[in-house]
């Protein structure tokens, strides 16, 4: 599944292999995007996906929305170190820090 919206440029694409979830994100994660990445967390996890990887190495910025659906996508899958973030920009793991979302979100 790839998406783009013209409005902010943003590309998603999806995998499950086994009971693990891979959305691999670029461009703005944004109120305009956000809604994409839930949806894709939805059907991962109606499939079957337990775990998620979320890679975040080509997202160049990322607002509240997009915290929002991270943690949505947490709180779909439980408790524990279920989703983890893969490749974050600097300026994304310093939201985190400023969140205080770093515990609830490995980082590989």
């Amino acid at each position: 599944m790839t998406n783009s919206t013209d409005s902010s440029p943003f590309d998603l694409s999806q995998a499950l292999e086994g009971a693990t979830g891979t959305l691999l994100l670029s461009g703005e994660l944004d109120a305009s995007s956000s809604p994409q990445v839930d949806e894709a967390v939805d059907v991962l996890v109606a499939g079957g996906a337990t775990e998620l990887l979320i890679d975040l190495g080509d997202v160049t910025f990322i607002d509240s929305s997009g915290l929002r659906s991270l943690i949505r996508a947490r709180k779909a899958l439980g408790n524990g170190d279920v989703v983890r973030l893969r490749n974050p920009q600097v300026g994304t793991v310093r939201l985190l820090e400023i969140t205080g979302l770093t515990d609830q979100f490995p980082v590989t």
